[in-house]
């Protein structure tokens, strides 16, 4: 299989796992689908996955929650959640959450913990607020093919239904192209 192959595909999370036990990819039940299909990707590309994209290492320590603490075993629990967003209302009052930033602030924390930097929870708080901050709209989330693709239908298209955009999501599932409203739309185009 190629990576073009690969990526062209609409795959299930069931799929993605039975995939990367057949070629011998560890993971485990925490891996997100975006991780798995990186991981998979990595893999036919060079024959090998990184480790530190592999099984996570299991961390039961917990952190203390307060601006001088270091993030160490980031949870996305609730008590984390309430922490954040009672400390962004102290900062910014009334500033409410955008969506995918709970996405987008999670990726940066992966990020700057992969690279061995040390960051607090006022760092986190800060990220979050930069987040919510941003005037235009956050990128849109990778493994969510589907609802992105609803989205910028629905968007897009004048005078559709949400039965219109299902029906046009199937279509291009069942294509062997890239999985977005953009390529739906060259497709289209040419009908």
């Amino acid at each position: 299989m190629t990576i073009k192959e690969f990526e062209n595909k609409y795959w299930y999370m069931s799929e993605l796992k039975a995939l990367a036990k057949s070629l011998e990819i560890p993971f485990d039940s925490k891996t997100r689908k975006d991780q798995l299909e990186e991981m998979i990707i990595q893999f036919l590309e060079t024959g090998t996955v990184n480790k530190k994209n592999s099984c996570r290492i299991k961390n039961r320590n917990i952190d203390i929650l307060n601006n001088h603490s270091y993030v160490k075993n980031f949870r996305n629990k609730k008590e984390t959640w309430e922490f954040i967003n009672s400390e962004m209302d102290k900062r910014v009052p009334g500033l409410k959450p955008k969506s995918g930033a709970k996405y987008w602030l999670n990726r940066w924390i992966e990020n700057k913990l992969s690279n061995g930097e040390k960051i607090t929870y006022n760092d986190v708080v800060c990220e979050y607020i930069r987040l919510n901050k941003t005037e235009e709209k956050l990128p849109q989330i990778p493994s969510c093919k589907f609802n992105n693709f609803i989205s910028d239908y629905l968007a897009n298209e004048k005078n559709t239904t949400r039965k219109d955009a299902l029906e046009a999501w199937t279509m291009l599932k069942d294509m062997k192209v890239k999985k977005d409203y953009i390529t739906w739309k060259k497709i289209n185009i040419h009908k």
